[in-house]
């Protein structure tokens, strides 16, 4: 493989990576968008499986990055100063939808945290309430009745 082969196919790898980031970044926007009372199971399904299909894909990009890296170890030191530019910016606009996704991620975290905790309470209240009702439920004592009388 030629040296200006593997530095375009980094560059493409890097291109695709960026896309899948930014689908994984509007994915998490779309989940935090959704009201926590409104989201159902299945919808929220979806888009945990959207985002893991997305953490697949750039995993294998960066396991056949690697293979490139490491099969043109020597090769990729003279990198020209354009595809230098290229590389560096992609990793940069990678690295700052990282962080938005992060923040967002840790907003859900806590949303999903607050929400757990309501959810706790209500029914720790409810179980508080039927116990109540129970402490008014007519107690009924039967005296035991034997069926087979006749022995």
């Amino acid at each position: 493989m030629k040296n200006e082969d593997a530095e375009k196919e980094v560059c493409s790898f890097l291109e695709k990576k960026l896309a899948l980031f930014d689908q994984y970044l509007s994915i998490t926007k779309r989940m935090k968008e959704i009201p926590l009372r409104d989201k159902e199971a299945s919808s929220l399904e979806v888009f945990i499986s959207e985002r893991q299909g997305c953490i697949k894909r750039i995993e294998r990009i960066d396991l056949s990055m690697e293979k490139i890296i490491k099969a043109g170890s020597n090769k990729l030191y003279h990198i020209s100063d354009r595809l230098k530019g290229l590389i560096d910016s992609f990793i940069t606009d990678i690295k700052g939808i990282m962080e938005k996704t992060d923040l967002i991620d840790r907003e859900l975290m806590v949303m999903v945290q607050e929400e757990g905790e309501s959810i706790k309470t209500e029914l720790l209240r409810m179980q508080n309430v039927r116990l109540a009702a129970r402490g008014y439920k007519e107690e009924k004592t039967y005296s035991p009745r034997f069926l087979d009388t006749i022995r």
